[in-house]
């Protein structure tokens, strides 16, 4: 029995983790998914990955719940099973061609590499196997009358989390760029020491001495050469992204650290894919456009796209802004959805937000609020609120479960007296 209830807490918290971190992000997984189909040559509608992504969510969310709950005890070894079926050999694909740089599995929440992916689902297997006969006989937490709650909770829960890091944000950022931290990097007002080195030459044969080393004697055939700089100071256009990997680009020309404001406010549009945005929302981008330039608030646009595209937007949606390119990678790594947007304060991260969830049509509207920050979602306490919620109403279905064993408990106390 304690081997069953570990491998049940093995598998189940495997599934829940797996299936929390893909649903705070779907966004990230749809892209996972869609490396998954370019890597196989398969093409499916942008809708369709939706659905299947936030199937497999849930799914995979309930499957772990199911387990740790003991809730249907003989179904949930089976979605268990009929999930390993198919991953195992898909992983173990994954680690021999390596498709893929990672296989997502937990979403960017933590990254393992494919051969610790495919070894660490064959253990997830093994304990799926033993779970098919032996869970059915251990015991559960939620009473099988009420499992259909349990079930509800769930699926409500996770389904909350995926739509609202669908049309929001994830209400957890895992990438560099989480609000509160620099869009970019840079080593302003950071001093460095330079170090030198020495190369000298004898018998033909260069060698070089750092400033710690015994420096070798003339007076025994080495000649002095030149002297290195170890470490110089980064130009500007090193320092820009600081191991993150925007780089934001004016034609030919990196202008990443011109573009993006060090002081004051901005309001960055981010377009990680120009020909699947309708020109319906150029209306609404405009509006803000010219309301944050009133403001004196900096607005641009970071769009990737051929150049045909980027020009047919200009066109057709009246363009007043600046617009500047970037990889669709590195604008996906930055913000979640198509088109959306990134209020920065001094080049550091605010607020971001997809344009749809800004639930705002005309900025310039007299009643629309003036102060950018009111425009912002409190992920923190969102999550904060749905988890308590969450696991408030898994309680008190664990303890209705449970209730008849507490009423025995009670029962010396609550029998009537005999006469």
């Amino acid at each position: 029995m304690a081997l069953t209830w570990l491998c049940r807490l093995l598998v189940g918290g495997t599934f829940l983790f797996s299936g929390f971190v893909k649903a705070i992000d779907p966004w990230g997984t749809i892209y996972k998914l869609n490396d998954y189909l370019a890597a196989l040559g398969i093409g499916l509608w942008d809708n369709l990955v939706l659905v299947g992504v936030i199937i497999l969510c849930v799914f995979e969310f309930l499957t772990g719940a199911f387990l740790v709950t003991g809730s249907f005890r003989r179904a949930a070894p089976i979605m268990a099973a009929l999930m390993m079926l198919f991953m195992t050999p898909l992983t173990l694909w994954i680690a021999l061609k390596n498709p893929v740089a990672d296989c997502g599995c937990f979403g960017d929440a933590y990254i393992i590499s494919n051969w610790a992916t495919f070894w660490k689902n064959i253990a997830i297997t093994a304990a799926t196997i033993w779970l098919l006969p032996h869970n059915k006989n251990a015991r559960w937490l939620i009473t099988p009358a009420l499992q259909w709650l349990g079930f509800v909770a769930d699926a409500v829960f996770v389904g909350a989390v995926a739509l609202l890091g669908y049309f929001y944000q994830p209400l957890i950022d895992y990438r560099p760029y989480k609000a509160g931290q620099p869009l970019i990097e840079t080593t302003d007002g950071i001093e460095h020491e330079t170090e030198y080195s020495f190369v000298y030459e004898k018998d033909g044969v260069n060698k070089e001495f750092s400033i710690d080393d015994e420096l070798p004697d003339e007076s025994d055939g080495w000649v002095f050469v030149e002297r290195k700089e170890k470490n110089p100071i980064p130009t500007t256009d090193d320092a820009v992204a600081g191991g993150k990997g925007l780089s934001i680009w004016n034609g030919d020309d990196n202008i990443t650290s011109e573009a993006v404001v060090r002081s004051g406010a901005q309001f960055i549009l981010f377009i990680p894919d120009i020909s699947d945005v309708s020109i319906a929302s150029s209306y609404q981008i405009n509006s803000l456009s010219t309301k944050s330039q009133s403001q004196g608030i900096g607005f641009i646009a970071v769009v990737a796209g051929s150049s045909e595209e980027i020009e047919r937007w200009k066109d057709l949606s009246l363009a007043r802004y600046p617009i500047y390119t970037a990889e669709d990678t590195s604008i996906k790594e930055v913000v979640r959805g198509n088109p959306a947007i990134v209020y920065l304060e001094d080049g550091s991260i605010k607020w971001k937000s997809t344009l749809r969830a800004l639930q705002i049509d005309d900025f310039l509207d007299p009643e629309t609020e003036q102060d950018p920050m009111k425009y912002a979602y409190d992920n923190e306490s969102i999550l904060r609120n749905i988890i308590l919620l969450y696991i408030a109403t898994i309680s008190v279905i664990i303890l209705l479960s449970f209730s008849p064993k507490m009423k025995d408990m009670f029962n010396p106390w609550l029998k009537p007296k005999r006469k």
